[in-house]
């Protein structure tokens, strides 16, 4: 019997000690947002407003969207969660130009393990954008970070 007690509490030591900390999914759009927006800084030059499409980002609930946005304040302009064509409607976007602001575009595949796959942009005008197609984060060491930027692309 003691045998047997003390097998189970190996096994449960082992277990526990292997079992790695589950990854917070803010965490891997938040990453990837600092590095687009310290990226091509002209194209926050005076910016009043963040504006991030999120109406393409799957992997997040409502409420994680939500601490999303309420983390991008951290930049100290006006937050919009809203899309190109929404951003375009009320006016804040004219002949493909967003003057006061920049806008954040993610589409993200469904997690994978430990990995999430996702396209990323950040857009001002026709002709002033950066991003990045099948860029890839992942969750080692605690955090989330970019392994992998896939196809870069400006305009």
């Amino acid at each position: 019997m003691k045998k047997i007690i003390a097998s189970l509490i190996l096994v449960l030591i082992i277990a526990t000690s292997c079992s790695q900390e589950a990854p917070d999914m803010l965490g891997a759009y938040t990453v990837v947002i600092d590095k687009l927006y310290n990226e091509d800084m002209a194209l926050n030059s005076d910016i009043k407003y963040i504006a991030i499409d999120t109406s393409l980002i799957n992997n997040l609930s409502e409420e994680q969207k939500s601490s999303l946005l309420k983390d991008l304040e951290k930049y100290g302009y006006t937050v919009l969660d809203m899309t190109f064509e929404e951003l375009e409607k009320e006016g804040y976007i004219e002949d493909l130009y967003f003057k006061e602001g920049i806008l954040f575009k993610i589409e993200d595949e469904p997690v994978s393990g430990r990995s999430i796959t996702m396209d990323v942009s950040k857009w001002r005008s026709g002709l002033g954008a950066i991003g990045y197609d099948d860029l890839k984060v992942e969750y080692k060491n605690g955090k989330w970070e970019v392994t992998k930027t896939g196809s870069a692309w400006i305009s």
